[in-house]
Parts: C-alpha cells; sequence; structure tokens
C-alpha cells in the first residue's frame, strides 16, 4: 500500500530564548526510538513561539518517500519574526530569520537526506543528515547526531560496504567542512578458505575516529556564531580493534559475542566484551534486542566518547574535579587530560522490546566505578491505536546514583508527544520537551554554558491516507 499524509498543525510554544538549541526530535534518536517506517509522509505546519526573546511564527513543509532501497526527504523551514524585541535584529525581506539562510550551506537543509541501501546492506550511503549512526559495536561512535544547532546546518555522509569477505564503514560529519571523520575496516579471515563454513562468521575489525577540531579551552564570556568563542583546539582521536564470532545465526535467534579494545590517543584505553542477542516470533511479530557488555577502562578513558550530543558535550562536558571536589563542566577533550585516579569498572545493558506494530519499548543504562558515570535512556511509542496514539523518551546522562535517575536537572532531556483522532481526517497533537541550549545573555552568569529549558506545543492535524 502507498501512503501520503498530509498534516496542517498550530501550534504555540511558550518557552523562550532556543536559540543554538537542539530540535525536540532529536532525543529520540538519542534513545534508540526506531524511525519511522512509513513508505511516504507530506506535512506541513505552523506554529508561534519565541527566539532569544523575540516572538515568531514558523512554517514547515516537509516530504519524505522510502521506496525500499531508496528513501529521500524534502523540507522548507521558514522563521518568520513578528515581534522584535531589543536588540533589533537583521532579517531577509524584512521578516525571514537572517539566522536561517546567512550560510550557503543552510540552503541544503532543504534537501534533509538521501539514502540509498540500508545498513549491513551490500551496499550503503546515506547524505545529508545522520540520525542515531553508530560505527562497529558503537563503543567509539553510538547514536551519532550531526546536526544539533538548528542554525547550522550539516551535510553528513555515510558509506558501507559490507561482503563475505569484510568491508568498512565510514562516517563524516560535514563533507564540504569536514571536522569529524572516522572509518572502521573489517576482514572475515575464514572467506579466504570457504566463504560458506561456519567459521566466517569470524570477524576482525580496526576503527580510527577523529575530531580534528575539538574545542580544548572557551572563553569565558564569548560566544562566536551561536557557540562558545574555542581559544584552544586539540584533536580528538580514538582507535580500537574488535573480534565478533556469530555463534548462532537462525531465523527466530542470533548471538553474536563481540570484545572491543579502545584507545584515545594522548589519554586512556578501555576494554569492551559483550554479546547481542537478536530474538524474533514471527507468529505473533514479537522481536527482541538486548545487548549486555562489560567495561574495563583506564580513568582517562570515556566509553562511547562521539555519542548522540557530542556536538553539545565538546564544549562543556560534566565530570567531579576531585581537586575542588566538585562538578564543574570542560570542554570533552580538555576533561580527558583532567580524569585521574584508579582504573574503573562498569556495564552497558540494552534492551528493546517490539509487538506486532502495536508498541515498541526500550531502555539502556550504563553505569561505572566513580561519580558522575551513570547514562538512563528510555522510550516507549504506541503508534497502532486508531483513535489514541503516544510517545514518550528520557535521556539522563552523567549522573550519580539511582537516586538521581529520574530527577529532572540539567542533566536531563525528556519529550512526551501524543495524537487524538477527532474524524476520519482531523486530530489533535501535543508535545511537551526539555532540550538544552546555549545561555548567551552576558548578564548571566551562566554565560557561554549549556542548561535545559522546557518547552510544549499544541495543535490540530488533518491527514489523508491511501
Amino acid at each position: 500500500m502507498k501512503s501520503v499524509a498530509l498534516l496542517l498543525a498550530l501550534a504555540v510554544i511558550s518557552a523562550p530564548g532556543l536559540s543554538a538549541a537542539q530540535s525536540a526530535d532529536s532525543i529520540k534518536g538519542a534513545v534508540g526510538a526506531p524511525e519511522s517506517t512509513g513508505k511516504g509522509r507530506l506535512a506541513g505546519d505552523i506554529n508561534f513561539g519565541m527566539i532569544d526573546g523575540d516572538l515568531f511564527t514558523t512554517i514547515n513543509l516537509d516530504f519524505s518517500m522510502d521506496l525500499g532501497k531508496i528513501g529521500f526527504g524534502v523540507r522548507v523551514p521558514l522563521r518568520l519574526r513578528l515581534l522584535d524585541e531589543d536588540p533589533q535584529n537583521e532579517e531577509y525581506g524584512g521578516i525571514f530569520r537572517k539566522e536561517d539562510w546567512d550560510e550557503w550551506s543552510d540552503y541544503l537543509k532543504i534537501i534533509k537526506f538521501f539514502r540509498f541501501g540500508h545498513k549491513g546492506d551490500l551496499l550503503y550511503f546515506m547524505v545529508g543528515e545522520l540520525w542515531g549512526t553508530d560505527l562497529g559495536h558503537a563503543t567509539i561512535v553510538s547514536r551519532y547526531y550531526n546536526n544539533i544547532d538548528l542554525d547550522h546546518f550539516k551535510v553528513g555522509l555515510a558509506l558501507d560496504l559490507n561482503t563475505d569477505y569484510g568491508g568498512v564503514e565510514t562516517l563524516v560529519n560535514n563533507i564540504f567542512y569536514p571536522t569529524f571523520f572516522g572509518g572502521r575496516a573489517y576482514v572475515r579471515p575464514w572467506s579466504f578458505v570457504d566463504t560458506e563454513s561456519y567459521m566466517n562468521n569470524l570477524a576482525v575489525g580496526f576503527t580510527v575516529v577523529s575530531d580534528v577540531k575539538a574545542p580544548y579551552s572557551v572563553e569565558e564570556n564569548a560566544v562566536e556564531d551561536g557557540y562558545p568563542r574555542v581559544s584552544q583546539e586539540k584533536a580528538a582521536t580514538v582507535l580500537g580493534g574488535d573480534i565478533e564470532f556469530k555463534v548462532l545465526d537462525a531465523s527466530w535467534l542470533t548471538l553474536t559475542p563481540y570484545t572491543d579494545l579502545n584507545g584515545i590517543l594522548d589519554a586512556g584505553v578501555g576494554y569492551h566484551a559483550g554479546i547481542l542477542g537478536v530474538f524474533h516470533i514471527p507468529l505473533v511479530s514479537i522481536d527482541l534486542s538486548a545487548r549486555l557488555e562489560y567495561r574495563y577502562f583506564e580513568p582517562d578513558y570515556i566509553p562511547a566518547y562521539f555519542n548522540s550530543y557530542y556536538e553539545i558535550q565538546k564544549f562543556a562536558y560534566p565530570f567531579k574535579d576531585e581537586t575542588i571536589h566538585q562538578e564543574v563542566s570542560l570542554p570533552k577533550r580538555q576533561v580527558l587530560d583532567q580524569m585521574g585516579g584508579k582504573n574503573l569498572n562498569g556495564y552497558y545493558a540494552e534492551l528493546i522490546f517490539k509487538v506486532n506494530n502495536w508498541f515498541t519499548m526500550g531502555a539502556s543504562y550504563d553505569d561505572y566505578d566513580g561519580p558522575y558515570n551513570s547514562n538512563l535512556r528510555i522510550f516507549l511509542d504506541v503508534p497502532a491505536l486508531e483513535v489514541f496514539q503516544f510517545g514518550a523518551y528520557y535521556y539522563k546522562h552523567n549522573f550519580e546514583g539511582a537516586s538521581e535517575a529520574f530527577s529532572f536537572d540539567d542533566k536531563s532531556l525528556f519529550l512526551v508527544e501524543a495524537s487524538y483522532q477527532i474524524t476520519s481526517f482531523l486530530y489533535l497533537v501535543g508535545q511537551y520537551w526539555r532540550i538544552w541550549q546555549l545561555v548567551n545573555d552576558p548578564a548571566s552568569d551562566d554565560f557561554g554554558s549549556y542548561e535545559s529549558v522546557d518547552d510544549w506545543s499544541l495543535g490540530i492535524g488533518a491527514s489523508y491516507t491511501f
């Protein structure tokens, strides 16, 4: 069946100061929620909201298609300034927000993405917005998202090749101005003897990933192009070797033990040993995937260094400074040089449960010795109900102890959304979320750092499916 959805929504957004913040939908990718599997979508919405104290109306037009091997998305976001408080801002045509179109790369955001193939296919190619991208076993790059900042669009690239003999995975954050890139090459040694042998389930890989312009220090009271002004840069480079062996590969169950040994140049080394399992019951269409991983690493090593919010954490990463016995935020690369103490033990656990197309729920948690080393991600997606659809997504990073897991502070992000069908083609939609934003008010004590802000929207929509 071919389906096309037409959406017209009116949303009122109340929270001020949302410049240099990520999209609320980026929370979905961070917690590992599944992407939409619809064959096609034509959408439009109009909303009102505050950006840096000014009132805007935003018009979004969105079109995407999934044709199996090929998928693409096109969008046209327009923000029109309705009320301009002091200091006065400059617009295009006297009304369009200048920050949205003041770089030539901003015009490329019209082409949201183009994809050929799927992850794991013989050939996989993705250009545009990179959403939840992994390399290998995700011990170095995990759910990376290249377009956190709404004001600066990056055209990312992922290109993979997978054969019976081996393959490569690659990642570039911005093909026009690459600063963060990486790749993994792997080989199946037994394939040169017999590609049909059970021993060909053995794979050996090597990974290198680097942010060659990682911020090392930033000026205390300066913002440039929507980011803290960087006073010093220092490359953040991670090397890794890995081995995996798929011990069971059946239609209903796959089991893949693996081990990774990674090292951050001029910093620490980390060891990962885990098992990935995928369970499928076709009769009732139940899918269950689980990952359990033991981690042992030196104190100046950070697992999954390039994660969903790396584009924010590279400027401000929280950790406990033992010299002053309190928590501080510094650029992530500088934090590596500040860490010390004994080696750490920890684990990572992930579980995703899907029942038909009725609902999907999942959670992942990692924890290590020492303070501020816990991370939690939870989601529930219920798309199947005809009248009411619901989704909830929660992410918290670098907190201390189970008692802080659900305390809403500057380390917490969440998104709750729902839609209610009024008639066969009319429905109500609503969202409530918390995201991060850069504090760019020079009078604030937190100037140049990131803080969490809450926001909400309500609207009405129309749809037609055929």
